[in-house]
């Protein structure tokens, strides 16, 4: 499957507009988080209270919906060196994914700046771990073929697939021919894995960018012009993650990019991080993201100890419209409900 899977891909041509879907899709509820680091200065809540209580914060939220995902920013292995010269390099064991699954993880990033801190053996033994706890992945492996392997999540009368690319360095991360790692988010791949997984008519598909600087507050400027590749060539949604921060939500032909998620639970005491965001995508008809639920949640873990929580009220409405004040209003309608925002995207 990976070997023809890149065949394809590398010798797709654009043969026109990406038809829309047209089967109709049973309405799938699907949770995207961002940074997950089950490791580091998180280890001792963990120790003491499970991998549950990484998500006990959020639990309505997740019990809302059909599958959780997220950028999970650290291979789950015993095995491997450190790279030698990387500032933080993170490792977590690998009971972490049991721990995940049981939280209603289903499917998980792996193309970011960390899944091969400890090696290619690390990285592997992590691919290992989430196939035997029923985690699908998607965006690393042993080879680019692999690496550029879509996830596809089944639902009852539905399928939702998932891509991950890492726009983020050590460029020796970036998987080749003959290495491992992960997919390189370059737009001529970009454009042709998506186009590609359009055509399969495995369902929506949502696009996956680890890019941007850390701690920037603003989407460099490729950001939205990769966004709107994926979305010209049939991405029904855009989600980003690596700032460790939330950035502006957009809207481009009717469908969201969440240019990024910031940091879900992350093993860090940083005091330059306090807000993310969990986004509820519902998909329908045609295969379209209909509705984004977005809650802001507090992860400083100085304050909840590496249990996030929802903000709400004022202040959670405060970090909400900042995040969407550039919104086409004739691309969505955009209202803060007392709990979450709403943004609710219109037909093109």
């Amino acid at each position: 499957m990976p070997g023809f899977f890149l065949f394809l891909l590398l010798s797709w041509s654009f043969l026109g507009p990406v038809p829309v879907l047209a089967e109709s899709l049973p309405s799938v509820r699907i949770v995207f988080a961002g940074d997950f680091l089950p490791a580091a200065s998180a280890e001792p809540a963990i120790e003491a209270h499970g991998y549950g209580h990484l998500f006990a914060g959020v639990k309505h939220i997740l019990d809302s919906a059909d599958a959780l995902v997220l950028n999970l920013e650290t291979p789950l292995s015993a095995l491997g060196q450190a790279l030698e010269g990387k500032e933080y390099t993170f490792r977590a064991p690998p009971a972490a994914a049991i721990g995940m699954a049981e939280a209603g993880v289903r499917a998980v990033w792996l193309a970011n700046n960390h899944i091969l801190d400890f090696g290619v053996e690390a990285l592997l033994e992590t691919i290992g771990h989430l196939e035997k706890a029923g985690i699908a992945h998607a965006g690393a492996g042993c080879d680019v073929s692999a690496a550029a392997c879509p996830a596809v999540l089944s639902f009852p009368g539905a399928k939702v697939s998932l891509l991950s690319f890492s726009n983020t360095f050590p460029d020796s991360y970036w998987a080749q021919a003959d290495r491992p790692g992960t997919f390189f988010g370059a737009p001529g791949p970009v454009g042709r894995a998506v186009e590609l997984l359009s055509r399969a008519g495995e369902g929506p598909v949502v696009v996956s960018f680890h890019w941007g600087a850390e701690l920037m507050a603003e989407p460099k400027e490729y950001q939205p012009d990769l966004a709107r590749l994926a979305i010209d060539r049939g991405a029904s949604l855009v989600v980003g993650h690596h700032p460790h921060i939330p950035q502006p939500i957009d809207i481009y032909k009717g469908v969201p990019i969440l240019y990024s998620l910031g940091n879900f639970a992350f093993g860090s005491y940083s005091k330059k991080v306090r807000e993310g965001l969990l986004a509820v995508a519902e998909f329908g008809e045609g295969g379209r993201c209909v509705r984004l639920e977005v809650y802001p949640i507090l992860v400083n873990n100085h304050e909840v100890n590496f249990s996030p929580r929802p903000i709400s009220g004022p202040e959670g409405q405060y970090i909400f419209e900042a995040l969407t004040a550039a919104i086409d209003r004739a691309q969505a309608d955009v209202e803060w409900d007392g709990e979450k925002g709403l943004i609710i995207p219109r037909r093109e």
